[in-house]
């Protein structure tokens, strides 16, 4: 049996990001929320701080001329991949419970327990009625939030998106490399014109159960899967003109880059970072919200994989006639 594969379209109206600067710590203080976001977001966890920091920057990324808040409440959404974003707060409580007791904990805090709130945050402050998901796939949650995002637009359930990752460093990560900060797009129904300065993107999501990879046969059916995924990809924009690939030193990770490559013969080079476990999925969309291609070039292809079997594809470009 032949697994469909699912290729989500969207266009991208503008994108934020907030990263800390290159060479800081993970201890490191580099994130002023005053002067980001203004009075009463102090006791926000620093990963909304992050993305609500993001949807002001993609909001006026997106111009004023096609305002993204116009759409009715009711047909703004919100889809939001995280793997970390509240894991100090969760360490942080279990800390005060287990010294403290209960009766300590900050209302002011705590209900960001529930890292569902952290996306909740985002909607609340900008009237995004239509629905909120929060997605935590291993490291591939950020592209999932754009993929869930996209369907979502196709099924005419939502005018806008915001769609993105938000990361803060996992006290409790051991040797993950952590991730701080946010990426967030403004997202429109794909299949339509693209406007200026805008790009279209398109995403897939696989996955590999890792053990099947222990047999030949799980292997040739490992490649196979991300070659129609490539394929699916291929067949409806430009050939990639830089490929990198984001991935677990894994059976996974070797299965995916050995596909990547063959496929890619003869069209791009491939920029493989084996960066070891990370503790979270803002990697893949800060690639894919980084310097757009120049209008009528190839695509940039971004391609994550997780030790864990999850696999996320997206290609972003910039069409050549925009409106």
């Amino acid at each position: 049996m032949t697994v469909r594969v699912v290729v989500a379209e969207s266009v991208v109206h503008g994108a934020g990001l907030v990263l800390p600067p290159e060479g800081t710590g993970p201890a490191e203080s580099w994130f002023d929320h005053r002067a980001r976001l203004g009075r009463g977001y102090k006791y926000l966890p620093p990963a909304c701080q992050y993305l609500l920091a993001a949807a002001r920057t993609a909001l006026e990324d997106s111009g004023p001329q096609a305002d993204p808040l116009a759409a009715a409440p009711e047909l703004r959404g919100a889809v939001v991949g995280t793997n970390s974003a509240v894991a100090a707060l969760h360490a942080a409580v279990d800390e005060t419970v287990r010294r403290e007791g209960a009766a300590a904990l900050s209302p002011m805090s705590v209900p960001y327990f529930a890292v569902n709130l952290v996306a909740g945050r985002l909607s609340t402050e900008h009237l995004l009625k239509g629905f909120n998901l929060t997605v935590t796939s291993p490291r591939v949650a950020g592209v999932e939030a754009l993929h869930l995002a996209a369907l979502e637009l196709a099924a005419g359930r939502a005018a806008v998106t915001l769609a993105g990752a938000a990361e803060a460093p996992d006290p409790r990560a051991a040797d993950a490399a952590p991730e701080a900060g946010a990426a967030l797009f403004v997202l429109r129904p794909g299949g339509g014109p693209v406007p200026s300065g805008g790009r279209a993107l398109r995403t897939v999501l696989r996955f590999v159960p890792p053990p099947a990879l222990a047999a030949a046969e799980g292997r040739r059916l490992a490649r196979d899967s991300v070659r129609r995924a490539l394929d699916a990809l291929r067949a409806g924009g430009p050939a990639p003109d830089e490929v990198e690939l984001l991935a677990d030193p894994s059976p996974v990770g070797d299965a995916v880059a050995d596909a990547l490559r063959s496929w890619c013969a003869d069209r791009a080079p491939v920029s493989t970072r084996w960066s070891g476990a990370r503790a979270g999925a803002l990697a893949p969309v800060v690639r894919l919200a980084a310097r757009p291609l120049a209008a009528g070039t190839g695509s940039r292809l971004v391609v994550t994989a997780s030790r864990a079997g999850n696999i996320a594809l997206a290609t972003a470009h910039t069409p050549e006639h925009t409106d």
